[in-house]
């Protein structure tokens, strides 16, 4: 559990703070980081941490969620939203545990939105995945820290019970910049429209995260891209 954090983005009561370090330290997590443009009060936050205090005093306060999750090999946001402009599918807070099982020294970066809104279509797209935990539709909104609680204990569950491979997966910069060589390399094959390469490029973005790629494999995948630019960019010179 060392390799995963908990990321609050723009909490609105600074109590709940408190409540997630509180309990995703039952569960063996220490990384807490809170996204906020304003001021947190710490000291509010402690009443409700009680014997979690020391996971708020190393605490991240950051102002933006790319700059939080920036290395981490996995990023999941946790929501229940659907929509046109949210992720392809959701997977369920065991799915997520499988996955995460299998991720031996990479990060892994577990993200919750505001009490209120949950997370933002465009938070949710600086996710490799959505994540949703199943609630009655007749009140499916879950309290904040309970959410965390959920998840967390899923997590340690599954860690608990398996063996993990010993390989690390690329981070989320190695990750950008692979999707980035598939989208471009696709898109001088002309198989889709300038406009479309930034939808394109997330798409291979939340797919090689869900594949937890090691350094080689991704090495070799662009190989195999750039070496498909070549051979068009030698078709087109023979054509001119």
């Amino acid at each position: 559990m060392k390799n995963v954090k908990i990321v609050l983005v723009h909490p609105s009561d600074d109590k709940n703070i408190g409540f997630v370090a509180r309990a995703i330290k039952t569960m063996g997590i220490h990384r807490l980081v809170v996204i906020s443009k304003r001021k947190i009060d710490m000291d509010k936050a402690a009443i409700t941490a009680v014997h979690a205090k020391d996971i708020l005093g190393k605490c991240l306060i950051l102002p933006k969620l790319e700059t939080a999750v920036e290395n981490d090999s996995l990023i999941a946001g946790i929501t229940r939203r659907q929509g046109k402009f949210r992720k392809y599918f959701a997977v369920s807070p065991e799915q997520l545990a499988e996955r995460t099982a299998h991720i031996a020294h990479g990060s892994v970066a577990l993200v919750f939105g505001n009490e209120k809104h949950g997370l933002s279509d465009r938070e949710l797209r600086v996710c490799h995945m959505a994540v949703t935990i199943p609630s009655s539709p007749l009140f499916p909104s879950l309290n904040l820290s309970h959410a965390v609680q959920i998840i967390a204990y899923t997590l340690y569950r599954s860690m608990q019970s398996q063996n993990r491979p010993l390989y690390k997966p690329i981070s989320k910069k190695r990750i950008d910049a692979l999707a980035r060589t598939f989208s471009s390399s696709l898109q001088k094959l002309g198989l889709y429209k300038l406009a479309a390469y930034d939808d394109i490029g997330i798409f291979f973005q939340d797919i090689i995260a869900r594949s937890q790629l090691s350094l080689s494999e991704a090495e070799r995948i662009e190989s195999i891209m750039e070496q498909l630019q070549g051979i068009l960019s030698a078709k087109n010179k023979e054509q001119i």
